[in-house]
């Protein structure tokens, strides 16, 4: 909620939030030496490379709550739509049966496609504690879980060995996962202030399709400087942490990394009360943590938001 909102003597307790988020240019692909026979049977074909390039575009709507002015109730809806281009980067020569053996195989596990639906939604119960650690700063802790609205798939990996049609993209994760999220803003000077928060979420048992997902902690520290009451300017750091998923036990190769970004960004109150605001987000370092996989290396994101209060 804007400061401007929070100077008024009369509690908006609704407020609605709806969040833009574009990955335009994410870019994978992994090493493979297998073909598909016409007949659907796993062969072996000559090295090539499946290269993946993804375009993600997610609109998060959250609705907000006041109990008081400690408790809140907090709901996120997100819908993403996720565009997938796949081609073969030739390594060793090949016939035109192998070529036409390593598209099929291709086919059935990256296609140009596009991919849309609900993602998993967020549920949460927050506590706003001021003047924790001195006049005028601000903790606010969430506990809650995420709730499977996401569409789920069933394990690529076995399909894959049998020759079959499948997707690695998933929408959600099939269960609930408790989550945790801490953010803490401290006031230095006139309209500067430094801000740092953590979130996590921490998958414990598997779907019905034999899926874990991976538990995700994300973190970040910066600055907001209000130059006026209406006007204000950002700058963070953003760091992520993916441990490994995995089906029946078994770890899902294609996770499991770790990432950092800068982001920059702008924020604006309008006489309405609604705030918008936009940052860019600069990756700076990306990790895999286990065994080469296929895994996705994100270029720059932009995300623009906006706040109504009511």
């Amino acid at each position: 909620m804007s400061e401007v909102s929070l100077a008024s003597t009369e509690i908006q307790r609704f407020q609605v939030n709806v969040n833009m988020l574009v990955s335009p240019d994410a870019q994978g692909g992994h090493l493979e030496s297998r073909g598909l026979s016409p007949t659907g049977k796993v062969v072996d074909a000559p090295l090539h490379r499946h290269h993946v390039a993804l375009s993600t575009y997610r609109v998060d709507v959250g609705l907000q709550y006041l109990l008081n002015d400690q408790w809140t109730l907090q709901a996120n809806i997100p819908y993403a739509v996720k565009n997938q281009e796949a081609s073969i980067e030739w390594i060793d020569q090949v016939t035109p049966e192998d070529e036409q053996a390593i598209l099929r195989s291709r086919d059935i596990h990256h296609r140009n496609e596009t991919y849309t639906g609900l993602s998993d939604s967020d549920l949460f119960l927050g506590y706003k504690m001021r003047g924790l650690f001195r006049p005028g700063d601000v903790l606010f802790a969430r506990l809650g879980t995420t709730i499977p609205t996401g569409k789920t798939e069933e394990n690529p990996w076995k399909l894959g060995d049998e020759g079959i049609e499948h997707l690695h993209i998933q929408f959600g994760t099939g269960t609930f996962n408790p989550l945790a999220n801490l953010r803490y803003s401290l006031p230095l000077y006139r309209g500067l202030m430094v801000t740092a928060s953590a979130r996590g979420m921490f998958p414990f048992y598997e779907n019905s399709k034999t899926y874990r997902g991976p538990v995700e902690l994300s973190y970040t520290a910066g600055f907001t400087y209000r130059l006026f009451d209406w006007l204000s300017f950002n700058g963070n750091y953003l760091g992520f942490y993916q441990s490994a998923a995995a089906w029946a036990g078994e770890r899902d190769i294609n996770t499991g990394l770790r990432y950092s970004m800068a982001a920059l960004g702008m924020s604006m109150v309008t006489l309405n009360d609604i705030s918008v605001s936009a940052n860019v987000m600069f990756p700076l370092t990306q990790e895999t943590l286990y065994d080469a996989g296929d895994a996705i290396e994100f270029g720059t994101l932009v995300s623009v938001a906006t706040s109504y209060p009511f």
